[in-house]
């Protein structure tokens, strides 16, 4: 009967500390929720620039105009120099 009482008292304080170290894992892992949240901007901004692309490419066709006399192309972008 003691080794029972020896195990059980020695099982009950491996999950005490298992439980504390998993507490305090979770803890210290504030950073992912950053990077989560960072990629998650970055896609809105991607999907908002998919979705306003053809007026995105009006208006920068019009700045490419007024400042260089040329207008902008975005099929010249593979080339690196607007047209």
């Amino acid at each position: 009967m003691e080794l029972l009482e020896t195990m059980c008292i020695y099982a009950s304080i491996m999950a005490m500390k298992t439980r504390e170290r998993v507490k305090s894992f979770l803890e210290s892992q504030s950073g992912v929720s950053n990077v989560v949240a960072t990629i998650i901007i970055l896609l809105i901004v991607v999907l908002i620039i998919g979705v306003f692309w053809k007026q995105l490419q009006k208006w920068l066709n019009g700045m490419m105009q007024t400042i260089f006399g040329t207008s902008f192309d975005a099929n010249d972008l593979s080339n690196g120099l607007p047209s």
